[in-house]
């Protein structure tokens, strides 16, 4: 039975929830927007994602399941605002069967759920078109046949067209579930609500189907669409999931809510729309600790909020009547907004709130950075706008969109945006071209050398099975089953050679996780071997090593010996990164997260999100709070456990990381718990000491912390005790006032510097006054030239203040100097009165790249610099015959 009312989101994300837990369905939670363990794909798209292992049959430990899982799609982006139904991000409601129930249960299921919402006379289905079985259930529940439509492989098969075209895999056919307000198949308001898809098939070569032994279910149903449907509304942000941030939106750029067309226009109801939609995926990302930066996920981020940002911009230009014009960028006003939508989503997301400090932060912080971007690349857009107008040409070269990307952090969606605002297009293809080029000089930068590692693939001739022992032994009896030597694999190798070993049974550990691998030794019956490096290549454990005596062959029985001293340094450092990833969260928040580290000898660099760098009294919080653990001697434990199990506990997963069924947990005391297959020390008191000594940006939104443990803390703790007694005996002061002996010294030198600059500048105006008694005159003008000694850029420009106001009419000066490190000063100064015919800072711009530099400036003031002085006398001979040809001398 319908339903008198219509429901809220809230109470229909109930509904489906129960309906299915009636079905005897567990319901499952939704997933991470951002996979766990699955670091081929950059956001979390439909609702079977987290249900990738039982549709491929690697876990049977469920046989059905039903979710409502957060979803973020960057592929429509450019549709968002422009429809009332695409979004980023959603909410996907579906039902699941892993060979359990098949076609009839799904059918069945799902027409009875829709039918308790919605008129059953306003439905109509949509099925594959020799998909006869799905026919015959939908006609069994009571739908009447012209209420069915059959269409072809392009639209109602999973992956489409995949029987004439591919892949090869699981597929099948799918039906869709129709809503139309007026009763209509086929109507030009019918919505499509529910899609379910049978997996029926897996696609041979050949293009044959071959039944699947056990089929599956997959259906899927956008929450926003089924809201608009259920509470009668034409489109999703009418719902209540929109309503109240897309009033507050108005409200904000409107002064109050009116109708959407008559106050904004169609141009501006997108703009509405867009800026509802990305500030619901801005929160939710953030909400998972996501910060913004310039690659992959963090890049999404910044896009979404850049362009929500650049949609406010535009209801501002379509408000005031701006034609022609470029928009009034505003202040920062997506953090003013968000919290409405926090609240909007509390009760089913209460992590949002949880959240909310650091959601605003940073989508502020963002902002903000955007306005500068903006403000730093408008003019150079507009320069260009203008060339290209003079030249009449249509089209804003790739080159230029690069360098707008590369230079100023535009993005190219906001640059093609006003380029087609303004009637121009931008070459896309010499932009890809571009940025291909960039990475992959980036990549290139990047790649791992080194003669035993260089192959793309390492597959020994027959498979072996490698036992690590490493957790419970540093020495083991083994085989050796591969010799790996000279980009081929041999059956011998002797004194000298430098090889990869792989044997059936090893302690050593191979680098993974961050952590460096293991070094020490393998004993042959006729030989030694130097292990100096331990690293996994496509699945075989390779003991990177040198034969230090005799010679070693396939099969040898070997003894190894992991280097105790190694292992138990790269211990605790280990340890250290993971005492250091709970202090960080417990001081900056639980939205930080560790982005990548690198674990060696008593040495730790750790990555983290962070939209800001520590300060100093935060920094030093860190370091006593790891180093309290470390007088604690806590216990540190290992367990290996299923994954799921280890996420309950609250153990933390590394984003990019892929991890098995099978996970190994790392805790120390009660308060860290970490997935982590290194080595680490039995309790924490083996660490020694832990000591910072470095922090900084190596990215937007990513700090990097290097830290030293055990014996090097301990050295550099002494080193700095040293040079502090060492500066305390040159000050001679005692050394808890060797700061304030700093402060007298520093104050002494400022002032001397102060007595020195102003005896410069009176010597550069007496100066200036003998420049001016030797002064050319070309035409009516006066023109001053001069190379200097040993004067800075700051003392010429007072120079050049000074010899103008003694000019009588108009006049150009030119001055250059070099100090004595080889660097060149120029500066640059016309009187207002000549500006309009010579440009200083074009007349600057000229002769710069002679003394091998760059500058520029206003029309009545320029200054630049260049690594030549022996062309500054050439520069000034030519800033003379421009000046001459300018004034038609």
């Amino acid at each position: 039975m319908v339903p008198d009312a219509p429901m809220t989101s809230n109470e229909l994300r109930d509904r489906f929830r129960a309906f299915f837990k009636a079905k005897e369905h567990p319901i499952i939670p939704s997933d991470s927007l951002i996979p766990s363990g699955d670091p081929t794909v950059l956001f979390t798209s439909a609702g079977m994602n987290q249900f990738k292992d039982y549709f491929l049959g690697k876990r049977t430990d469920l046989k059905r399941a039903a979710s409502c899982q957060k979803c973020l799609r960057t592929g429509d982006l450019e549709r968002v605002g422009k429809t009332p139904n695409h979004h980023s991000f959603f909410e996907m409601l579906g039902n699941f069967s892993f060979g359990d129930y098949f076609k009839a249960e799904a059918i069945a299921w799902a027409w009875e759920f829709l039918t308790g919402l919605l008129p059953a006379k306003k439905l109509w289905i949509s099925i594959y078109e020799e998909d006869d079985e799905a026919f015959g259930l939908w006609r069994k529940l009571g739908v009447p046949e012209p209420r069915i439509k059959r269409f072809g492989q392009a639209d109602n098969f999973w992956p489409a067209n995949a029987p004439a075209e591919g892949p090869n895999g699981p597929c099948g056919p799918c039906s869709e579930l129709y809503y139309d307000p007026d009763g209509k198949v086929q109507g030009p308001n019918s919505v499509e609500v529910w899609n379910l898809v049978f997996t029926q098939f897996d696609r041979q070569p050949d293009g044959t189907l071959k039944p699947l032994p056990k089929p599956n279910i997959d259906t899927g149903m956008g929450l926003e669409r089924l809201t608009a449907v259920v509470q009668g509304v034409e489109t999703d942000y009418e719902t209540d999931l929109f309503g109240p941030i897309v009033q507050v939106i108005h409200s904000y750029f409107a002064g109050g809510l009116r109708k959407d067309e008559d106050r904004f226009g169609p141009e501006g109801l997108r703009a509405v729309w867009t800026i509802a939609d990305h500030l619901r995926a801005i929160v939710f990302l953030l909400a998972e600790s996501l910060v913004p930066s310039n690659e992959g996920r963090g890049y999404v981020l910044r896009m979404l909020i850049r362009r929500a940002h650049w949609h406010g911009g535009r209801l501002l230009w379509n408000r005031k009547s701006v034609a022609g014009g470029k928009p009034e960028y505003q202040e920062p006003f997506l953090a003013e907004m968000a919290p409405t939508l926090i609240k909007t989503y509390r009760i089913p997301y209460p992590q949002l709130e949880k959240s909310q400090h650091f959601i605003l932060k940073a989508i502020r912080a963002e902002e903000e950075r955007f306005v500068e971007t903006l403000d730093a690349g408008n003019e150079q857009i507009q320069q260009e706008l203008d060339r290209l107008r003079a030249g009449k040409i249509t089209q804003i070269s790739g080159d230029f969109a690069f360098k707008m990307k590369d230079t100023y952090g535009y993005p190219f969606e906001l640059l093609s945006d006003i380029a087609q605002r303004h009637g121009f297009a931008v070459d896309q293809g010499v932009f890809k071209q571009r940025l291909g080029e960039q990475r992959e000089r980036s990549r290139a930068g990047s790649q791992f050398g080194g003669d035993i590692f260089v192959a793309p693939t390492l597959k020994l001739p027959e498979p072996v099975p490698v036992e690590f022992v490493g957790y419970q032994a540093l020495q083991a009896e083994a085989h050796v089953k591969g010799i790996w030597k000279q980009d081929q694999w041999v059956s011998a190798a002797g004194l000298g050679d430098h090889v990869g070993l792989v044997l059936d049974r090893s302690p050593f550990y191979g680098e993974s996780g961050g952590q460096i691998g293991d070094r020490g030794t393998i004993n042959a019956p006729k030989g030694t071997v130097e292990v100096v490096d331990t690293k996994w290549v496509d699945d075989l454990l390779v003991h990177d090593a040198k034969i230090s005596h005799g010679t070693v062959k396939i099969n040898d029985p070997v003894r190894t010996q992991v280097n105790p001293d190694h292992r138990l340094k790269v211990a605790r450092s280990h340890t250290g990164a993971h005492l250091l990833h709970w202090a960080l969260r417990k001081v900056l928040g639980p939205e930080t997260v560790q982005a990548g580290s690198l674990v060696e000898m008593e040495r730790v660099r750790f990555d983290f999100s962070s939209l800001g760098g520590l300060q100093e009294e935060q920094r030093a919080k860190v370091e006593q709070l790891v180093n309290d653990r470390i007088r604690c001697a806590d216990s540190v434990q290992t367990a290996t456990m299923n994954v799921d199990e280890a996420k309950h506990l609250g153990a933390l997963a590394l984003f990019g990381e892929k991890y098995g069924q099978q996970v190994r947990v790392v805790s120390i005391g009660d308060y860290s718990k970490e997935l982590c297959g290194g080595t680490h020390l039995m309790h924490t008191g083996l660490m020694g000491m832990f000591r910072i000594v470095a922090e900084s940006s190596i990215a937007a939104g990513t700090r990097r912390i290097e830290a030293l443990v055990g014996e090097a803390a301990d050295e550099r703790q002494r080193q700095e005790r040293h040079l502090l007694a060492e500066a305390a005996r040159r000050l001679s002061r005692p050394a808890p006032e060797v700061v304030e002996g700093l402060d007298e010294l520093l104050g002494q030198l400022k002032r001397s510097e102060q007595q020195r600059r102003a005896l410069q500048v009176e010597l550069a105006k007496g100066e200036a006054a003998r420049l001016v008694a030797n002064a050319k005159q070309i035409r009516d003008v006066t023109f001053i030239s001069a190379a200097l000694k040993d004067v800075d850029r700051e003392v010429l420009a007072i120079m050049a203040d000074a010899i103008r106001p003694a000019l009588k009419g108009s006049g150009v000066v030119v001055l250059a100097s070099a100090d004595g490190a080889a660097k060149v000063s120029l500066v640059v100064a016309v009187t207002s009165s000549l500006a309009k015919r010579v440009h200083a800072g074009e007349l600057l711009k000229a002769v710069a790249p002679l003394v091998q530099g760059s500058g520029g400036g206003r029309p009545e003031f320029a200054q630049g610099g260049g690594k030549d002085p022996s062309k500054i006398s050439e520069a000034l001979k030519r800033s003379e015959e421009m000046v001459r040809r300018a004034l038609g001398s």
